[in-house]
C-alpha cells in the first residue's frame, strides 16, 4: 500500500506542477540586478514570426557607476548573447556600438552601449527572449525579456554555411553520424569494464566491506586485486590510447586544414561618460514595507535651457511610470512596467533651477519581482536611472544610486 501511495503522490504533483515559462532571472540578487547593467530601450521585431524568418533585436545599457567591489567586472571579458529557454534561435549577426560581437570585448563602467542583434528563428513554440550580458567570472547579467511567437514556416529550417573551400554543409546535422559513432563507442568501452568488474565479484557496498574487513585485521587490501585484472586493466589503457591515437589520425587525414576556435577579444572603442546638463544628488532613499513604496530625496540642479520634469524611473528591468509626464503601456502581462507606478512632488525643474524633489516608485513589483530583498543585504545600496524629460519629447539618463532604509510601519 505504501508503494501504491507513493506512485499516487507522485502523480498528483506531476498534474499539478506548471510549465517554466521564463527564465528565473527574479533568482539573481536585487542588488546584482540593480548594479551592474541598466537596460532600456530594449525593442524586438516582429514578435511573431515563422521559422526561417529573422527578428532584430535592439536596445542600449548602461554598465553602472556603482558596480559592486566584490563582482568582477567588464573590463576584462564580456560576451553578449540572448536568453531563451533553449536552442530557439540562430544569432546571425550582433554588434555593439557598431562593432561586430562574435567575440568578447571589454566595457568601461558609467557608459551607454548601443546593441543589435538578428536572431533567425529555429523552433516553434513561444518563448520569452532576454539580451544579456555574459561577464567573466561574474555570470549572466539579464536585460527585459519578451514572448515571442515563433509558427511553422513554409519549409523546413536549414542552417547552412559555406566553408572556404566553397562546400556548403548544414550546422543543424552536419557530422552527427560521426557524434554519435564517437558516443556509442565510449559507451561501449566503459560498459565492458563495468561488465568485467560485476562479473568478477560484487561490487560497492560488499566491495567496501571486504576492504574494511581486510584494513581492520591489518592485512593489504590491494590483494583483492589479482594478477588478471591488472592485465585486464593494462589491456584497457592500451585500447583507449589506440582510440585516441587513431581518431586523431583520421580527423587529420579527413579534415587536413582546420582553425581553432577563436578566444581572442574585439575592441569597442572607449568613450567619455555620458555628459549631463542634470546634475542629481541622492539625499535620502527608503523603502516602505507595508505599502510596497519606495522614496527618494533628491536635491536636482538643471543646467539645461528648458523645463525638464522626471518621467521614468527604472531599476533592475522595472520601469516606474510618470503618467503625468508620458503614457507607456505594457506589452504584455508580463511585461515589468507600472505604467502608473511613480509620482513626483516639487514640479518640473526651469532652466537653472535647484531645488529638492520627492520620487516615489509605488507598485507590487517590488514584491513580485523581489526586489525587497535589497534590505537584507548589507549595504543595502538602491541603483537606477532617472529619465528627465523636456517639453520637445528630448531626455536626458541620470544613474541615482545610494543607501537605501528599510521602514516597517
Amino acid at each position: 500500500m505504501r508503494s501504491v501511495d507513493r506512485l499516487l503522490t507522485a502523480l498528483i504533483c506531476l498534474l499539478l506542477v506548471e510549465n517554466a515559462a521564463a527564465h528565473g532571472e527574479r533568482a539573481q540578487q536585487a542588488n546584482t540586478r540593480m548594479r551592474t547593467t541598466h537596460f532600456y530601450d530594449v525593442s524586438m521585431s516582429p514578435t511573431n514570426l515563422r521559422v526561417g524568418d529573422t527578428m532584430k533585436l535592439t536596445g542600449r545599457f548602461r554598465v553602472s557607476k556603482f558596480w559592486p567591489d566584490h563582482i568582477p567586472g567588464v573590463e576584462d571579458r564580456v560576451f553578449l548573447n540572448i536568453g531563451s529557454s533553449g536552442p530557439n534561435f540562430v544569432r546571425t549577426a550582433s554588434t555593439i556600438d557598431g562593432v561586430s560581437m562574435v567575440q568578447s570585448t571589454s566595457l568601461q563602467t558609467g557608459r551607454d552601449y548601443e546593441f543589435t542583434m538578428d536572431l533567425k528563428a529555429r523552433k516553434t513554440g513561444r518563448f520569452h527572449v532576454h539580451p544579456v550580458l555574459n561577464v567573466l567570472n561574474t555570470g549572466t547579467l539579464v536585460g527585459g525579456g519578451r514572448w515571442i511567437t515563433i509558427e511553422p514556416g513554409a519549409q523546413p529550417f536549414d542552417n547552412k554555411v559555406e566553408t572556404m573551400f566553397g562546400r556548403e554543409v548544414d550546422l543543424e546535422t552536419y557530422n552527427l553520424n560521426v557524434v554519435y559513432s564517437w558516443h556509442l563507442l565510449w559507451f561501449l568501452v566503459g560498459g565492458a569494464w563495468l561488465a568485467y568488474w560485476f562479473r568478477r565479484r560484487p561490487l560497492l557496498i560488499p566491495r567496501y566491506r571486504e576492504v574494511q574487513s581486510l584494513e581492520d585485521a591489518g592485512e593489504d587490501p590491494d590483494q583483492l586485486i589479482t594478477a588478471t585484472d591488472r592485465k585486464v586493466a593494462a589491456g584497457f589503457v592500451a585500447v583507449t590510447l589506440v582510440l585516441i591515437i587513431g581518431g586523431y589520425q583520421w580527423a587529420e587525414a579527413r579534415h587536413p586544414v582546420t582553425t581553432p576556435l577563436r578566444t581572442a577579444k574585439v575592441d569597442v572603442p572607449e568613450k567619455p561618460a555620458p555628459v549631463s546638463s542634470i546634475d542629481v544628488k541622492l539625499e535620502e532613499a527608503t523603502y516602505r514595507i507595508p505599502g510596497r513604496s519606495f522614496q527618494m530625496t533628491l536635491t536636482v540642479d538643471n543646467h539645461s535651457n528648458q523645463v525638464v520634469e522626471v518621467g521614468e524611473f527604472a531599476t533592475a528591468n522595472v520601469r516606474f511610470i510618470n503618467p503625468s509626464v508620458q503614457s507607456v503601456e505594457p506589452h504584455d502581462s508580463h511585461d515589468l512596467v507600472a505604467p502608473q507606478g511613480l509620482r513626483v512632488e516639487g514640479g518640473p525643474l526651469t532652466p537653472g533651477d535647484s531645488h529638492v524633489i520627492k520620487v516615489f516608485a509605488e507598485d507590487a513589483l517590488w514584491e513580485t519581482q523581489r526586489l525587497t530583498l535589497l534590505i537584507n543585504d548589507p549595504d543595502s545600496i538602491i541603483v537606477g536611472l532617472l529619465f528627465f524629460y523636456g517639453p520637445d519629447g528630448s531626455r536626458e539618463i541620470v544613474e541615482v544610486g545610494g543607501p537605501m532604509l528599510p521602514v516597517f510601519q
